[in-house]
């Protein structure tokens, strides 16, 4: 057991060594702005003699792929023209919170104090789930309940920090000016963005009740309700853990992590399918 934990962090120590020669990403704010004009033409070129592609309203949002002091280049829909800039309002972006804000500062191989926490959370990674398996075995032996065998919350939870840190660094602008809005039942106004925001947190919901709800029926409520908050620390913390290494090391992370965690939860899976198939309630 301890060889393969040994090989396991090597194994998953090489990515970081690999990544030491890689520049840390960077992550995209986009310009944006508001029409404050009652109707806005786009036109094909930087000219008001050029032709008009697509009218604006007032109050209509655009994002900015080039701008200057006189013209801005942008993307409605599918097309591509020229604004004037004095008919708009420049959107400041959302401040970003102080705990990302000290993320992104700390998710690059060029600090220390990202090896202080990436070596540590790997290895308790590699660890925690076989120990997580243990004492659930243990509990059910001793206190005379089954273990339900299939777990879903970590597999949301890991999927949903991967979607998460691909939006933040490709579009955090418009990911913190989601999370700012909130969520709400219906999102108002959605975009994109939104609509991913709020499937991910109905995911996350709809993981924690239905593990909630299989616990309870195989466990008891009582046992139910402790295995299923002890399923949910675990997934809170691979999601902690998917979100900071992705950030961090981005195209090498998510393929790796992909790897690692597949391996882990189909081992953990078997496990507890074993322990089941060969638990008798004593009579």
């Amino acid at each position: 057991m301890r060889q393969s934990g040994v090989r396991c962090i090597i194994f998953l120590l090489l990515p970081l060594v690999v990544v030491s020669c890689l520049k840390p990403g960077s992550y995209n704010i986009r310009e944006r702005y508001v029409v404050k004009a009652k109707t806005l033409i786009v036109r094909s070129s930087p000219s008001t003699a050029s032709a008009p592609v697509v009218p604006l309203q007032q109050g209509d949002t655009i994002n900015a792929i080039v701008s200057d002091t006189e013209w801005v280049t942008v993307k409605v829909g599918t097309k591509k023209g020229y604004v004037a800039a004095s008919y708009l309002n420049r959107i400041e972006p959302t401040p970003t919170p102080n705990l990302l804000s000290w993320v992104e500062k700390t998710a690059s191989w060029e600090s220390w104090v990202f090896w202080l926490i990436a070596i540590p959370a790997i290895v308790i990674w590699i660890f925690s789930g076989k120990l997580i398996v243990q004492y659930k075995n243990r509990l059910a032996q001793k206190h005379d309940f089954q273990v339900k065998g299939l777990v879903l919350m970590p597999v949301v939870f890991f999927i949903n920090a991967l979607l998460l840190a691909i939006l933040y660094i490709n579009w955090k602008d418009l990911l913190l000016n989601s999370i700012e809005h909130g969520i709400r039942a219906i999102p108002n106004n959605p975009d994109i963005i939104d609509w991913v925001v709020w499937c991910q947190a109905l995911s996350l919901l709809v993981s924690i009740l239905v593990d909630l709800l299989g616990t309870v029926i195989k466990s008891g409520i009582l046992w139910g309700v402790v295995l299923t908050f002890v399923d949910l620390l675990w997934s809170v913390f691979i999601f902690a853990a998917t979100f900071f290494l992705t950030l961090s090391l981005y195209y090498y992370a998510i393929v790796f992590l992909l790897i690692f965690f597949g391996i882990q939860y189909v081992s953990m899976v078997y496990q507890n399918s074993r322990k089941i198939s060969s638990y008798s309630r004593p009579r």
